[in-house]
């Protein structure tokens, strides 16, 4: 099977002819000499979605321009960087304290410091911006058979929960319950307002969506996920099934007890199921609950490639294979970006699991299952 073919038929959780894999590491272990066996293998063997999104502007609503400028820099300790984002509600501001080891940043001041900041968000004028659907067409044609591609989709209540402190934004789900209510119906309305369109336009049928992990434990309590996702998300979900769509959702912690849930919300498929300890995603489990309704994506604990042998990765692919391939609808992945490579203690060590991964996906994967 094509790439293409194999996702897909997962997608419909089918059984492909072997399990699809996917695996990215970041540009500086690609650059490292020591990653030359496992980047031929991720080559050749991985089946990793492609993407395309328009531009759906500040906190994937709000047209904008933007601009940037360093405010602090001290060699070798940190730097602080200023960013502005001008739209029709003004202007939000946000700094970002950067540590000279790693390209990830710290939020010393977010976009949202008040219930008045929602509010003008809230409030802005809005006239839903013609989006070109002609960038996904090109993109599925450039990509051909070597993958699927997967249109960007922004999870309302996940931007709002990311654009202010967790302290402040979680305390307003109790205090400011209105306020926080009518923001998520402008923000669903606003994005069916421009999906739509794109959905008319032949943009899908498969989606991405990030931000469920900050409305799930240990953020919020199941009744507040009824009360804050469940009437916003299932009308996005919906809109989509009937284009035929499908949705899969990035969704890191504890998500064993919202799987059912998702999948009546409407959710198609998740990543990256991180297991006990990390959090409690038990695939036999999953896979007997939902595994006929839900696209499983992920199991194997990156994190964990610094210290394991990778004797006992390839036991835990095994594992996953034996629990969550069987009839299909499964993707073998880490449970971490970028298999574990991000700035690292041993990155010999992750480097020999992540190819043990590789190695065993292909050659315990394919249907029929022999694990």
């Amino acid at each position: 099977m094509t790439r293409r073919e194999r996702l897909e038929r997962v997608f419909h959780y089918k059984e492909p002819d072997r399990v699809p894999i996917e695996m990215s590491i970041t540009k500086e272990a690609r650059q490292d000499p020591r990653s030359e066996r496992l980047r031929a293998l991720i080559d050749q063997h991985a089946d990793n979605f492609a993407g395309w999104s328009p531009n759906w502007g500040f906190l994937h609503q709000l047209p904008c321009t933007s601009e940037s400028k360093e405010i602090e820099n001290r060699p070798g300790e940190f730097r602080r960087a200023q960013h502005t984002y001008h739209t029709p509600a003004g202007d939000f501001s946000a700094i970002h304290w950067h540590p000279p080891s790693i390209g990830d940043y710290h939020w010393e001041k977010h976009w949202f410091s008040s219930p008045e900041d929602l509010r003008r968000f809230r409030d802005a004028v809005f006239e839903p911006p013609k989006d070109d659907p002609s960038g996904f067409h090109e993109t599925v044609r450039r990509i051909g058979e070597s993958s699927l591609v997967l249109a960007g989709l922004p999870h309302p209540f996940g931007s709002l929960a990311r654009a202010a402190k967790r302290e402040d934004f979680y305390a307003w789900l109790h205090l400011e319950r209105d306020l926080i209510h009518s923001t998520l119906d402008v923000m669903v309305q606003r994005l069916l307002a421009r999906l739509k369109p794109l959905l008319d336009a032949g943009v899908g049928p498969y989606f991405a969506q990030c931000g469920m992990e900050l409305a799930i434990d240990p953020w919020m309590s199941r009744q507040m996920f009824e009360e804050y996702i469940t009437p916003y998300d299932s009308r996005i979900y919906g809109l989509i099934h009937q284009y035929g769509g499908k949705t899969r959702i990035h969704c890191h912690g504890k998500a064993m007890h919202y799987l059912q849930r998702f999948v009546e919300i409407g959710i198609d498929g998740i990543e990256p199921c991180e297991p006990p300890p990390q959090a409690d995603v038990v695939l036999a489990e999953a896979k007997k609950l939902v595994g006929d309704r839900m696209l499983l994506c992920g199991n194997i604990p990156s994190p964990q490639f610094q210290f394991l042998h990778p004797d006992e990765t390839e036991a835990l692919v095994k594992q996953a294979l034996r629990d969550g391939a069987p009839g299909g609808g499964f993707i073998l992945r880490t449970t971490g970006g970028e298999a574990g490579t991000w700035p690292c203690v041993n990155l010999d060590r992750v480097l020999a699991n992540a190819e043990r991964m590789m190695e065993a996906g292909v050659t315990y994967g394919r249907y029929p299952l022999r694990v």
